[in-house]
């Protein structure tokens, strides 16, 4: 079991009175012996005491399952849920569900926390009453790490945050690295294969007037593997990764027309992607990708062109779609 009884310990001696303030940290599980024990272990290490941690076994065919059952049996605040395999959305809905904390805070088990993660966060949140606090993360691949693109010091509201994250100023896309208040939490994740956490955030800030408070410290590990989720570039995923953009700049356009520029940005640079990545898939849903990625880029590139925001590299790849969409996949080759 790694050293869970070692991180134990060192939990019990070094952790801080948090007063009456609880934290659910979720953690989605599916085939992840290998990193499993590091996940879990910067959890228990965390120095803020007030931990409602559950391991969502997402029908794991490895030992999975049975190490989150031994790390329930070590620690009173762990619970677990077994369930069959259903992806990683509904595993952290199954989460939220039995959630006990006033916030709750996603981890990847791919990823691992500073000891002070959680601390961190709360004191953000409770300090600047905000709806959400994010930390600076790194990237991690093969040993080396990369800064991701955040802010620094720093608050925002609610509305530049989502702004900032379709125009890509941001990565602050992804549900994890980020404390939310439970009381705020009125949806579930949506069942997309690939990128649910955009939707999650989005659904989770919209319309909202209050702040979004950063924490400078880099705080969240983001681990990338080949074989993890965000590796995989299968049709039925890019094909989501449409659907899923089309749906944000559709609910944009009908319920919050403040985010309709920036949505169909997020939708024109998410079709490029899809369609420059589906040059790898030669039947017939490969054909079915690139057709539906023109369709999209043709009904919207003009608009873009014309939002003074979109990024200067969105609005190249528009401008080369309208000589020639071999020329852009000839060019994007070497970018």
């Amino acid at each position: 079991m790694g050293n869970t009884q070692n991180y134990f310990t060192i939990q019990q001696k070094n952790t801080i009175q948090s007063g009456v303030l609880m934290v659910t940290v979720i953690i989605p599980i599916f085939n992840r012996i290998k990193t499993l024990n590091k996940c879990v272990d910067s959890v228990l290490s965390q120095t803020y005491s007030d931990l409602d941690i559950i391991l969502v076994d997402d029908g794991s065919n490895d030992s999975s399952g049975n190490l989150c059952d031994k790390y329930m049996q070590a620690d009173p605040r762990i619970r677990v849920i077994h369930e069959e395999h259903q992806g990683v959305a509904l595993a952290r809905n199954q989460g939220i569900k039995i959630a006990k904390g006033e916030y709750i805070t996603f981890i990847d088990s791919d990823d691992y926390v500073m000891p002070d993660y959680v601390e961190k966060l709360v004191e953000a949140i409770e300090k600047n009453n905000s709806v959400l606090a994010i930390c600076n993360s790194y990237n991690s691949r093969d040993g080396k790490l990369s800064k991701r693109k955040l802010y620094g010091e720093h608050q925002c509201l609610a509305n530049d945050f989502i702004k900032d994250t379709f125009y890509s100023r941001i990565e602050g896309e992804s549900c994890w690295g980020k404390l939310y208040k439970t009381c705020d939490i009125k949806h579930i994740f949506r069942e997309f294969n690939y990128c649910e956490d955009i939707f999650y955030v989005f659904e989770y800030l919209a319309g909202k007037d209050e702040y979004v408070t950063v924490v400078p410290e880099f705080l969240y590990y983001y681990v990338r593997h080949e074989d993890s989720i965000t590796g995989l570039k299968r049709a039925e995923d890019l094909m989501d990764v449409l659907r899923l953009c089309e749906e944000i700049s559709n609910i944009c356009h009908d319920k919050y027309p403040q985010y309709a520029a920036s949505s169909d940005a997020l939708l024109v640079n998410n079709a490029f992607f899809v369609y420059l990545n589906s040059k790898k898939h030669i039947d017939s849903k490969g054909n079915e990708l690139r057709a539906e990625t023109k369709k999209i880029i043709k009904e919207y590139r003009k608009d873009v062109l014309h939002d003074r925001e979109a990024s200067a590299k969105t609005k190249g790849a528009c401008i080369l779609s309208y000589i020639s969409f071999g020329l852009l996949s000839f060019i994007y080759r070497f970018i």
